[in-house]
């Protein structure tokens, strides 16, 4: 198992070698770094940390295995395209004036783009549309699904944890509910663990997701502790994954990811991958050298 990771400059790490390299042209240093994966490729995202006066776009870049990567230009926020080979960006044109844009991993922009709010962050496009997140970093906030053609909102919430396919996942005080966008139908589901703000990461193929209930601090002390949960999305029913939970020290530094085989990647200062079904985890038998900013995603 490979993985980019969200170092400074971008680390790639082999699960059983150990670090591969760090990608070259890409600035390192302090900076603020995070990886997407937009169907099987990666794509960095890095820009220097944020100040008073406010933050700066961060530079863009296809992932092209060790050789320089691909740069897409500045962007404020960045999202997979539904169709594997594209990315949705916010590019910003002046501090208060920013446009949508959809760009291929080959740099070719489809169209001029539209006017947006350089508030809007771009989360994820399914085949229902693209969702958003509407006043990023303000009382207002709101999640919208969105048809990027013609800018119609499909669905609106305070919280939509995530899309896949033609499901919504709405997050709930006390339970999540799966909208099923084809029919119009709503699945509550009732929240194994007292854990309001969930993470939710759907597989490949939007039948599953993990979802991550993760806290701080432990039932009063200073311990982290991550509990991952399989929730099916088609019958709202859960499934513990297993060693579950246990503490760490990087809970806000490590991540998780999908393969297209179906195996939920873990990597926490080292990297396990468990296939649902399996008795266990497997585990890599190289240790990460650092704690990367943000979750890793795999380089196929």
């Amino acid at each position: 198992m490979e993985l980019l990771l969200a170092t400074s400059p971008p680390t790639v790490f082999d699960a059983d070698s150990g670090v591969r390299g760090t990608l070259p042209g890409v600035p390192g240093g302090q900076r603020v770094v995070s990886v997407l994966r937009a169907g099987h490729t990666p794509v960095v995202l890095t820009a220097p940390p944020c100040q008073a006066s406010g933050c700066e776009p961060a530079e863009v870049y296809v992932y092209l295995g060790l050789s320089t990567p691909r740069s897409l230009g500045k962007a404020v926020s960045a999202a997979p395209g539904a169709d594997g080979t594209s990315v949705w960006l916010i590019r910003e044109d002046s501090p208060d004036l920013c446009r949508l844009e959809h760009v291929a991993l080959t740099g070719v922009s489809f169209g001029r783009g539209t006017v947006a709010s350089c508030r809007t962050s771009v989360r994820v496009e399914t085949s229902r549309g693209l969702l958003i997140t509407v006043g990023s970093g303000t009382a207002d906030t709101v999640d919208v699904l969105i048809d990027p053609a013609t800018g119609r909102t499909v669905h609106q919430s305070p919280r939509i944890l995530a899309a896949a396919g033609d499901r919504l996942v709405l997050g709930g005080l006390t339970d999540l509910t799966v909208l099923d966008l084809r029919s119009g139908a709503r699945k509550p589901v009732t929240l194994p663990v007292p854990e309001p703000h969930p993470y939710v990461l759907p597989n490949r193929d939007g039948g599953i997701a993990v979802v991550d209930f993760g806290t701080p601090s432990f039932a009063g002390t200073g311990t982290q502790t991550r509990d991952l949960w399989l929730l099916n999305l088609r019958d709202g029913t859960w499934q513990q994954a297993p060693s579950m939970p246990y503490s760490t020290k990087n809970l806000k530094h490590s991540g998780l990811e999908w393969t297209e085989a179906g195996d939920l990647v873990l990597d926490d200062e080292a990297v396990a991958a468990w296939h649902p079904g399996e008795p266990g985890w497997r585990l890599g038998k190289a240790k990460l050298a650092s704690a990367q900013q943000e979750a890793g995603v795999a380089t196929s």
